[in-house]
């Protein structure tokens, strides 16, 4: 009895799994339009322990000391919130429609996003930054979309890879 219950909220779960990617779409959307709309100015806030960890000064001081090489890392940021655009809006559109429907090949691709966190992740050590001045935002985000995405597609695995004819 007890297992046919849990049976039971874990076809919910399947059945509703779609939800998680498409708020996760629309939140990446926006991640990326502050991006791109705040350019560098976001280190001097919200991302001030990732730029100081791995530059080692402000980005006050950068601007003042290299204006080409502050104008160079504000393009690339807000190309990098382009970007986040594009992948948020894809991911609302997959989630939409494929993931929705149940196609399992929107399933299988939703595992970009623990790839992509763990790239991420790899780039970031690569980079040897300098944790003193505390841990960055995209450790903590990323490590929350991770632990989501993770489960969101181990818990609704039973919808996109159940075989005809099995429970």
């Amino acid at each position: 009895m007890a297992t046919q219950r849990i049976l039971a909220r874990m076809r919910v779960f399947e059945r509703h799994a779609w939800k998680v990617f498409a708020v996760l779409g629309v939140i990446i959307a926006l991640f990326g339009a502050g991006d791109i709309g705040s350019g560098g100015t976001s280190f001097q806030s919200g991302e001030a322990v990732l730029f100081n960890s791995m530059t080692g000064t402000t980005w006050d001081e950068l601007r003042a000391a290299n204006p080409g090489a502050a104008k160079m890392i504000e393009y690339l940021w807000r190309a990098e919130g382009a970007v986040l655009v594009v992948v948020g809006l894809l991911t609302l559109a997959i989630s939409l429609t494929a993931l929705r429907r149940g196609d399992r090949w929107a399933w299988a691709a939703m595992w970009v996003f623990p790839l992509w966190i763990a790239l991420v992740y790899l780039v970031f050590w690569i980079s040897q930054p300098d944790l003193r001045s505390g841990i960055p935002v995209p450790l903590i985000s990323g490590t929350v979309f991770l632990v989501i995405t993770v489960a969101t597609l181990v818990l609704s695995y039973g919808r996109y890879l159940r075989r005809s004819g099995l429970p």
